[in-house]
């Protein structure tokens, strides 16, 4: 009987001693490949510490959210319950984007005048946005340490502000009130700001730079609708032309996306391993029991494909010639999807971590698009009021009636444009197919609540 426990408590020592082996490999492989990833990504250029997007305190009387009730309507602040993370957010605004009144469809002159007058109940809050906007600068009080834990803008609210203005506009258009329009669209033109967290830019989250980029698609299909209604004047079209001129959503996408490897690899770092996989999911990960037998070198090795996979899209983005090439992009799709299907520890939790960056370049380089196409869509609508009808090209409309022509930025060529039989224009991209379809259009499918611009050409609405 003691021969039998000495030869099996041999077997568990040996175990135990395997066991300690493999740990202790695990994770002294795993630190090493992080440690020569970083060496080597940061020799590059990317930043991966992410202590430097922590942003710097700045001025009270500076700073948007330091403005009465700013903070309040527009800042999603983090709260941990029992160790429950939730986010909060004043329901002062929320309901603007749940109860129809914000999207309804204005039929006539008369529901456009009931809505203007239900409306105007918010112009106080309104003047307070204006009032706030003259500030500088945007810095939301948080803990930046934990990027899991830093505050975040409200959507809810910012979403519900941005329809109920361009509702407002859209009104003010349809009964002949250009300039109350403008107001109205300078003020959603401008809330822009609060998500671009000046004077430094950051941190630059993918949901504030998305967040962005949404309230721009809006602001230009209302400001869209007033040119193809020819209701805007030569003053209010030179207005939107200056604001449309200060958009440059791609940078900000861009510098967004270059920060989510420094923020996932900090939570990886600092968050258990059952926290990471169950933060916002729902339902919850099984086996919480079992966490602790993770080897600390898996978390690294996941740092690792996190760090390279998301940096990977970014050779499509060529800001120095402000150009975005679509096959890069879908090839690094390609790339990361047949990396992250074959299963492995060490890209179990880089699966989860890593975002759709390709839907997220799509829809800003469509809405950048439209925004370039906006402008020359002013400047037409300029010379037709000076001209009595469209030129023939648009190198007519320079220097008089735009500065510059934006370019096409898939590819870098001119955008195409022709006048037509009837009296109105074509103006078009030939969108994320690279390919030139003569100015057809497919209607944009939804996929999982997003938009699909794969296909067709991206064309102004005239």
């Amino acid at each position: 009987m003691k021969t039998l426990l000495r030869r099996l408590l041999f077997i568990l020592l040996g175990l135990a001693g395997l066991t300690a082996l493999f740990y202790a490999e695990e994770d002294w492989r795993g630190r090493r490949a992080w440690d020569n990833c970083k060496a080597e990504l940061e020799a590059k250029g990317a930043v991966l510490d992410w202590d430097k997007y922590i942003p710097p305190a700045v001025p009270d009387d500076q700073n948007f959210f330091k403005a009465p009730k700013m903070a309040k309507w527009f800042v999603k602040g983090v709260v941990q319950t029992n160790g429950v993370i939730s986010f909060q957010a004043t329901n002062e605004w929320s309901g603007l984007a749940t109860n129809g009144l914000t999207t309804a469809v204005i039929t006539n002159a008369t529901v456009a005048a009931n809505y203007l007058k239900w409306s105007d109940q918010f112009q106080p809050d309104f003047d307070l946005m204006r009032e706030a906007l003259k500030r500088p600068c945007a810095r939301m009080d948080g803990d930046y340490s934990k990027p899991y834990e830093q505050p975040i803008p409200n959507f809810i609210n910012v979403r519900g502000i941005a329809q109920l203005l361009a509702q407002r506009a859209k009104c003010d258009l349809l009964i002949g009130q250009p300039d109350n329009a403008l107001q109205e669209l300078t003020l959603l033109h401008d809330m822009c700001r609060l998500m671009e967290a000046a004077p430094t830019g950051k941190p630059m989250t993918l949901v504030a730079a998305m967040i962005n980029v949404a309230v721009t698609g809006l602001y230009v299909d209302t400001l869209g609708g007033g040119v193809q209604s020819h209701v805007w004047q030569e003053p209010q079209l030179a207005a939107l032309q200056k604001q449309l001129a200060d958009i440059n959503l791609t940078p900000l996408v861009l510098q967004s996306l270059q920060e989510e490897p420094a923020a996932v690899c900090r939570d990886l770092e600092i968050m258990p391993v059952f926290e990471f996989l169950n933060f916002g999911r729902t339902p919850k990960w099984p086996g919480k029991a079992g966490s602790w037998l993770w080897p600390r070198g898996w978390t690294y090795q996941n740092m690792v494909n996190v760090a390279l996979l998301e940096l990977t899209p970014l050779d499509g983005l060529d800001l120095t010639n402000d150009t975005i090439a679509p096959r890069k992009i879908d090839g690094a799709l390609l790339e990361v999807n047949s990396f992250l299907g074959h299963k492995s520890p060490y890209r179990l939790l880089a699966a989860i971590a890593i975002p759709n960056f390709t839907k997220a370049e799509q829809t800003t380089v469509h809405n950048q698009t439209m925004v370039n196409e906006a402008q020359i869509a002013c400047a037409l609508e300029r010379y037709r009021l000076a001209h009595g009808e469209y030129p023939g090209t648009l190198d007519a409309l320079v220097p008089q009636f735009i500065e510059k022509l934006p370019h096409d930025i898939i590819g870098g060529a001119p955008l195409i444009y022709r006048p037509k039989a009837d009296g109105k224009f074509l103006l078009y991209s030939v969108g994320w197919n690279e390919k030139d379809d003569g100015g057809q259009q497919e209607t944009p499918q939804a996929k999982n609540g997003a938009a699909d611009f794969t296909k067709g050409d991206w064309v102004w609405k005239n």
